[in-house]
């Protein structure tokens, strides 16, 4: 149904969560098309096969910090999203703050979790764990041949950032193998594009790695470490042995043109040379393949729709030729695309995350869309009428809801008006006709794109409907129109660019990415077969052209009433509900805040901010450590006994560096703690890794020797002798040297720095316009005293304020801290983390104070860091003329006042700010160091847990698994948490690992080596049996032979259970795998662990894996750890005794 956007439904534009901010709630059509919009609590259900299963496995693993994976992984996860990032805009040269959007940060997690945690390699597997039992069948149905890799498909809207989920993707990999050294990771990736201006795009981002340096994507301390080069299509490149992305255009990736017929090659995109371009292709395809792994990203992957065609034949040749080359060949695809469906509409099977439009327009990421509707359009098509005539009222209201959007943003923004045409006849009429007096905003700016353009009209078929699509054409471009092209492409959103309106012929395809488009005119006659694609007629319109997402921005497409049937059956797939506007009304959502030179005396209102240094400096280089400080420091521990060699297993507690939960992130390195000599150098790593830094080797190494060498023990030890090296992978030891060390290294690498008022400073009145939002809830007001046209009032309390200062008498001017030039304060949150604060008001006063001011309604644990930083920064600006003060004016006093001046207010506020500053500040590093080691946090832990399952202790090959299980568990009953299900996920890839291994061992030696009678072992005759047992066996048939024989583990878990089901409870007179498969998982061990086994997958897939019910009890949780640590204990003793067996013999 769709909504009607008017005065009374206005909150329908508005975002209902921040771009970052995970979906709390979706909105939907009313009672009727009039009543305003509802918003639902929760998330809205995708509508992808497995989005919803792993969204809320991927949800658990984000409660749990991320476990299960590296510590590099979870490094980055952290750094990206639980870190303030400051960046600079490349193009003003101002510092914001940067966020990444939940669409990309679920992307990533999804990816992440999926091919490290649960170590998924193939789409089958990837259908088997997180599809039901229908697609069992479709995951048996792909060919192992055409299932050599995982491949994962991101379904992100148009602006939602899929790019950037590309860079989060390669800086993963690439640090991954770096630092981990697994050689499921790769440092050389292909970035593919449909055609030119797709590529062109890209180009901008990956040229000489952009990218990577204006986002956030690197910590500071490994910077250094990062040497990874672009490499483009018919670029030679040099050495590229340390990392490459190579980005191309399909074409240059084909082996031929024999294999391309016309029909299909001609929707890819544009041409290529010919001849250039197969010289190219060899020489591309011989590099790529020469690498030991590579990592595909293919861009607006809907180009991929069909196994067949000739994209997806180019990567499986790549493929083919790395593994010829005894390479490994494609070890992750990654597709991205805002409508991954195949031609019939269905979607992609192997999407694994999926950020609908719907979602997009509810947290402001794009353009809100809006159906311009009205009666008087003409939708017949009169023979012999001009496209002028046939389409002139089209053309009228286009233009009047252009002119309201360039009244709106003319001091901000150069809004754009598109047309689309059907033929290059109409787009001549139109472009002339709107070139004219007539509308004189658009008069000498009108582009008719088509003139400027090479290419032709394609027609393809999209369930039934026949689409056109313009189809660029780079054989017939000349180098210099090619030249001028991709400048146009860039520079339309530009001020200096003078065009206003673009007349298209057929809808712009992917790669014009025009921000600034506020109305689109389709010009088409009305039929049920009109070829209209929501997403093409939408997608150039729907970029923002702020990068903010609180103020609402819109895009109107003019239409007639009867074409709103066929955008609300496509976009409602998409979770959005059409919104129309109907042509008497008029929506404005958002004003230009601009220093107001006309109607204000500037010079009396000026305000002046000056410039102040930050305070706070982060160095990933560790200066200055003496053995004096660190020796000073140890004073209040007890030296340790040396003792005697002990054969106790390891156990060991972990806790955040900067609080007190309980994370479990370092693993030993048992090579280097094998010997008390290369100790050293493993915990200078460890905590070069936890206090991020980098000149570990020279800088803290020496120092941690000496410290080991002669003051930790209870005399002085010689490390290369051996005697301590029983003593190294002891816990106390551990804790000692993390006590030690970590607060003398924070210290150091955090400068704090007196803040210094510069020189520089910054004028009000030379602050360039902003977008701000106008509503009830976020209303703007005029006032006298400001030089602005308007105050921006973020609520009901601002609105109050700003009126209040009108009115004191003492104030002479005051502004609303907002925009982009905006003062930030920096700070020091308890993590040691850098971060901006904001205040809210600018006041001066007729004696000269100048006053710095919050607003505050609810306080929260950072108000007292952010208070005292303002303070600070108010002393650093004072001066003898001019006086700052910070004031802090909570809600409560600000109603009861009574006041005349805001002297008078800040007088009454005083007490609020100094007991707000006397507050005791969030706890920062706190480690319990001193505790006794059979106090431990781990320990009880431990001896609960094999208390709980019956064993005598837990095998090493699983012992880090459960070690991090423990302390979720123990931590989420702490804080009191309600769901306590992601406790259990850092033991999923165990299970799964090994019921592989048990299967493997045991069957898979019995295989017959040749061809024929492999075929019959998997497929005996069951001629014999009932048609429901005949299905199964040949169902778990294909299983084992998916994993026995194509090496594609699938279904592992659920496989073994069958066999040991098989084998100890129905077992049946049949040959072939099925006599193997009684004869070696019967006996009473495979006995227990089929009972054993039977419930701890029944409590994962319905409470763990596939959430059916939460596990809220806490007494559930712990007796069902139990159960599964002593299921997981049995796999081990079965899967290693049957390992050594196989080495014996």
């Amino acid at each position: 149904m769709a909504i009607i956007i008017n005065e009374r439904n206005i909150d329908a534009l508005k975002p209902i969560f921040k771009p970052w901010e995970e979906p709390t709630g979706y909105r939907v059509a009313g009672k009727d098309e009039n009543s305003p919009a509802i918003i639902e609590q929760g998330r809205r259900p995708s509508i992808c096969l497995l989005v919803n299963s792993i969204r809320a496995e991927v949800d658990m693993w984000r409660k749990g910090n991320y476990p299960g994976v590296s510590e590099t992984s979870r490094y980055l996860l952290n750094f990206w999203f639980n870190t303030d990032h400051l960046v600079k805009d490349i193009t003003t040269g101002e510092t914001f703050q940067f966020r990444y959007h939940w669409a990309q940060r679920e992307a990533i997690e999804a990816i992440i979790y999926l091919y490290e945690l649960r170590n998924i390699r193939s789409v089958a597997s990837l259908l088997t764990e997180f599809g039901n039992e229908h697609y069992d069948n479709i995951a048996l149905g792909i060919n192992p041949e055409d299932d050599q890799w995982l491949k994962c498909c991101c379904k992100i809207a148009t602006g939602g950032g899929k790019t950037k989920v590309m860079t989060l993707a390669i800086v993963w990999s690439y640090f991954n193998a770096l630092k981990e050294g697994n050689p499921d990771f790769v440092k050389h990736f292909v970035i593919i594009a449909p055609n030119l201006i797709v590529y062109e795009r890209l180009k901008y981002d990956f040229e000489n790695i952009k990218i990577f340096t204006t986002d956030p994507l690197i910590p500071e301390e490994w910077i250094g470490d990062f040497h990874l080069t672009t490499i483009l299509q018919d670029e030679p490149g040099g050495d590229v042995s340390s990392g490459a992305i190579y980005l191309t255009n399909i074409h240059r990736l084909y082996e031929s043109r024999d294999d391309d017929n016309n029909n299909d090659f001609s929707i890819w995109g544009p041409e290529v040379n010919r001849n250039k371009a197969l010289d190219t292709s060899i020489a591309l395809r011989e590099r790529i393949s020469s690498h030991q792994g590579i990592m595909i990203l293919n861009d607006e992957a809907h180009h991929l729709h069909d196994p067949e065609l000739a994209w997806n034949k180019a990567i499986d040749s790549l493929h083919r030729l790395s593994i010829e080359k005894g390479n490994k060949g494609i070890c992750l695809q990654l597709d991205y695309s805002a409508t991954p469906k195949h031609n019939d509409g269905t979607y992609f099977r192997h999407i694994i995350c999926d950020f609908p439009l719907g979602e997009a327009v509810d947290s402001g990421i794009v353009k809100v869309p809006l159906l311009g509707e009205s009666a008087i359009l003409n939708i017949n098509k009169i023979k012999g009428q001009s496209a002028c005539q046939t389409y002139l009222n089209h053309l009228k209201l286009g233009y009047q809801r252009y002119e309201e959007a360039y009244k709106q943003w003319e001091k901000v923004r150069k809004p754009i008006l598109f047309v689309m045409t059907e033929d290059t006849t109409s787009a001549n009429e139109i472009t002339h006709y709107l070139d004219s007096d007539e509308f004189p905003l658009l008069k000498g700016r009108v582009l008719n794109l088509h003139t400027k353009l090479k290419g032709r009209i394609k027609k393809f078929k999209r369930k039934g409907i026949e689409i056109k699509e313009f189809i660029e054409s780079e054989k017939d471009l000349k180098p210099e129109e090619l030249k001028a092209l991709r400048e146009m492409s860039r520079e339309l959103d530009s001020p200096d660019s003078k065009y206003r309106c673009i007349v298209s012929v057929m809808m712009l395809r992917e790669g014009w990415d025009i921000k600034n488009v506020t109305t689109i005119v389709p010009l088409r006659p009305y039929s049920a077969a009109s070829g209209i694609l929501p997403e093409q007629t939408l997608g150039r319109g729907l970029r923002r052209m702020e990068p903010t997402g609180e103020i609402p921005e819109m895009v109107t497409v003019i239409h007639h009433p009867a074409f709103r049937k066929l955008y609300e059956k496509e976009l409602q797939l998409e979770g959005f509900d059409v919104l129309v506007i109907p042509e008497q009304e008029s929506i404005k959502q958002t004003v230009t805040i601009y220093v107001d030179n006309v109607n204000k005396n500037i010079e009396a209102l000026e305000i002046t901010i000056p410039y102040i240094s930050d305070a706070i400096e982060t160095s990933s280089l560790l200066e200055n450590l003496t053995i004096e400080e660190v020796v000073k420091e140890f004073r209040q521990y007890k030296k340790l006994p040396i003792g005697e060699a002990k054969e106790n297993m390891l156990e060991f507690k972990e806790r955040h560096l900067f609080t007190k939960e309980i994370i479990g992130t370092w693993k030993l390195d048992m090579g280097l703690l094998e010997n008390s000599w290369s100790a050293p150098q493993y915990y200078a790593l460890m905590l070069a890794k936890a206090c991020q830094i980098t000149n570990y080797n020279t800088a803290l190494l020496p120092v941690l020797q000496e410290f080991m060498a002669k003051h930790l023990f209870e005399r002085e030890v010689d490390l290369f002798s051996g005697e301590v090296k029983h003593r190294m992978k002891d816990i106390d030891v551990q804790e000692h040297i993390l006590a030690v060390f970590t607060p003398l290294i924070m210290d150091k690498r955090t400068i704090k720095k007196k803040r210094t008022r510069t020189s520089n400073y910054s004028k009000l009145s030379m602050w360039k316009p902003y977008q701000a939002t106008s509503t009830d809830k976020k209303p703007t007001i005029s006032a006298t005293k400001t030089m602005f046209n308007l105050v921006p009032c973020d609520n009901e309390f601002e609105r109050e304020f700003a009126s209040e200062c009108d009115r004191y008498e003492d104030v002479v001017a005051f502004a609303k801290n907002a925009g982009p030039q905006k003062l930030a304060i920096d700070y020091l949150k308890p993590d040691k983390h850098r971060a901006m604060y904001i205040p809210d008001y600018f006041v001066r006063t007729k004696n000269g104070d100048m006053y710095l001011c919050e607003l505050k309604g609810r306080v929260d644990d950072l108000v007292p860091l952010k208070a005292k930083a303002a303070m600070e920064w108010c002393k650093s600006a004072s001066t003898k003329k001019w006086k700052w003060h910070y004031l802090y004016i909570p809600y409560q006093i600000f109603q009861q006042s009574s006041a005349n001046t805001i002297e008078e207010l800040a007088r009454a506020c005083v007490p609020s700010l100094k007991n707000l500053i006397s507050e005791k500040e969030p706890e920062q590093i706190i480690i319990d160091f001193e505790a006794d080691i059979e106090k431990d946090i781990i320990s009880p832990l431990i001896d609960k847990i094999l208390k709980l399952s019956g064993m005598e202790k837990i095998p090493e090959e699983i012992f880090d698994s459960v070690r991090q299980t423990l302390l979720i568990l123990d931590h989420s009953e702490k804080t009191g948490m309600t769901d306590f299900a992601h406790a259990f996920q850092p033991l999923l890839f165990c299970l799964d690992d090994f019921a592989y291994r048990i299967l493997a061992q045991n069957l898979r030696n019995k295989i017959p080596a040749d061809h024929s009678m492999k075929d019959f072992y998997f497929s005996p005759d069951l001629s014999k049996l009932d048609e429901n047992t005949k299905k199964l066996l040949e169902k778990y048939g294909k299983f084992l032979k998916d994993n026995l024989v194509f090496k594609r583990p699938i279904m592992k878990l659920g496989t073994l259970l069958f066999c040991l089901g098989y084998a100890n409870k129905d077992s049946y007179d049949v040959n072939g795998i099925w006599k193997d498969v009684k004869i070696v998982f019967s006996g009473d061990k495979m006995k227990e662990l089929y009972a054993l086994l039977n419930d701890v997958n029944e409590f994962r897939n319905t409470r763990v894996a596939h959430i059916e019910k939460k596990v809220e009890d806490i007494n559930e949780a712990w007796q069902n750890l139990g159960k599964w640590v002593k299921c997981l204990s049995l796999m081990v003793d079965i899967a290693v005794n049957n390992e050594l067996k196989q080495e014996v013999i």
